[in-house]
Formats: C-alpha cells, structure tokens, sequence
C-alpha cells in the first residue's frame, strides 16, 4: 500500500513538473513569435 501511494504520489508530482516545464518553453516560442512580429510590422511601416 505504501508504495503504491509512493507511485502515485511521484507520478503527480513528475506530471505536474513536466507541465510547468512545457507552459514556460510554450509562453517563450509565443514571446518570440511576438517579437518577429513586431520587426516585421516596423519594417513595413518604414517602406
């Protein structure tokens, strides 16, 4: 019983790590999508 609740209790910590891992690596592909944005609208604004 005390390893299973050990299991379990590592799965959920493993799954929650893993998901703020990969919000912060999506939130900063986002940021530099934002950024080519931004420098492609001020190069347009310049021509």
């Amino acid at each position: 019983m005390n390893e299973l609740l050990f299991f379990l209790l590592g799965m959920m910590l493993g799954g929650f790590v893993s998901l703020v891992l990969l919000c912060c690596l999506q939130i900063n592909r986002i940021g530099k999508y934002e950024a080519e944005i931004r420098r492609l609208r001020h190069q347009n604004k310049r021509e």
